[in-house]
């Protein structure tokens, strides 16, 4: 009989999908928006094909980082426009000059965010800036595994869980597989109800949305919705009461898995690492500040070969760094995120909800945590009041 990954470890990557030779397991929505693989076992042969691919089920072997480095892109056009250093950018450009195919996220109309494949630089803008919702890898494996076949070379950015099905499928191509260092994913379903949500308050459509502003700075995190005519009619932060941001950044609303991530560790199955730099400077100087500055870490032979030709040619500007200063700077190269009380009062809302509304349970949730902020300032008041009646009456 076959057994897919439990549902609390299932990524949803899909590669299960691309591997059955019956086309018989599909990918399907629950009613909270998480997509999970399921088999139509009338057409199954058990042949098996999907417990051996799954990345879960049959993890790669990870290594440790052999280099690091803090870098950013010398174009400062492309910096002040990436999410981070603007070296994801810089790298799909060199594989566009090398001739390499360029897969990675972008967003589409209805704000579902899937997997592309580039072959010119104009194409490459897509791929620009984070996208904290879940990205869909499944729809591209056909069209990618006929271009691999045919000889084609390729670059794929992704989140760690996703590489790793990539390379599971596709190791044996000329592959360079890039991971970035996540926190967490939000289902699609989610960011969708949000951005109605807004619409009906604002009586306005929304028509494009960043996560990180350029225009806000993104290193600010704003949460920013523009109209058809690119004019901003949203932007807001965590701080500001942006709850989809809220539920993200609090780790409140990520798909289950990523309560249980396997991927979540120094040891990477990828060529090469990206995030932000996180501890810049905690275990050896510097005299720049961590803003605008990618942390590359270096998993492989060809991952330095790649990183190493754009410091050459003076794309990027790096320098090396101890590898433990990022992993010690970020818990995410150490952990996976930890489910909070508020993750639990999610949990529990959802489950008690006769349907699934976003922006509904997450106010809710909210409102709980307000309440227990407020309980836990009077009770340090009360605790500290106390202690000082007991000092006045012991003189």
């Amino acid at each position: 009989m076959i057994k897919l990954a439990k549902k609390e470890e299932c990524t949803g990557c899909g590669i299960c999908t691309y591997k059955c030779p019956k086309s018989c397991i599909t990918m399907n929505e629950d009613m909270t928006g998480g997509i999970y693989p399921v088999i139509n076992k009338d057409n199954c042969i058990e042949c098996h094909s999907c417990e051996r691919i799954c990345p879960i089920l049959n993890p790669l072997t990870n290594t440790y980082p052999l280099k690091c480095y803090a870098a950013w892109n010398k174009d400062k056009q492309e910096r002040q426009t990436s999410a981070s250093g603007g070296v994801a950018i810089a790298i799909y450009k060199w594989a566009i000059k090398h001739d390499y195919l360029c897969i990675g996220v972008s967003m589409n109309s209805d704000f579902s965010v899937t997997y592309k494949i580039a072959q010119d630089e104009q194409q490459l803008s897509a791929f620009k800036n984070s996208k904290y919702v879940f990205s869909e890898p499944f729809y591209i494996y056909p069209e990618l595994s006929k271009l691999l076949k045919q000889g084609k070379k390729a670059v794929i950015i992704g989140l760690p869980c996703q590489i790793a099905a990539f390379k599971k499928a596709f190791n044996k191509y000329n592959v360079i597989f890039i991971d970035l260092v996540c926190h967490g994913i939000v289902p699609t379903l989610y960011l969708k109800q949000h951005i109605n949500f807004i619409e009906k308050q604002l009586e306005k459509d929304v028509a494009r949305i960043s996560f990180r502003a350029p225009e806000m700075g993104t290193e600010t995190y704003h949460f920013t919705l523009y109209d058809k005519n690119d004019t901003i009619i949203y932007s807001k932060r965590t701080s500001e009461g942006e709850s989809y941001n809220y539920g993200f950044h609090k780790a409140i609303s990520y798909r289950e898995n990523c309560y249980h991530c396997r991927f979540a560790q120094p040891q990477r199955c990828s060529d090469i690492t990206l995030g932000d730099f996180h501890g810049l400077g905690k275990l050896a100087p510097c005299n720049y500040s961590e803003k605008k500055v990618s942390n590359i870490l270096i998993n492989s032979n060809q991952g330095l070969s790649l990183i190493s030709d754009l410091i050459q040619n003076e794309i990027l500007y790096a320098e090396e760094r101890p590898v433990e200063e990022p992993i010690q700077g970020d818990f995410q190269l150490q952990r996976p995120s930890t489910k909070t009380k508020q993750r639990y009062d999610f949990e529990q809302l959802t489950k008690s909800s006769k349907s699934f509304n976003y922006d509904i349970i997450i106010q809710k949730v909210i409102t709980k945590e307000k309440i227990r902020e407020k309980k836990n300032k009077i009770i340090q008041f009360l605790k500290s009041a106390s202690r000082k009646l007991i000092k006045l009456n012991s003189f």
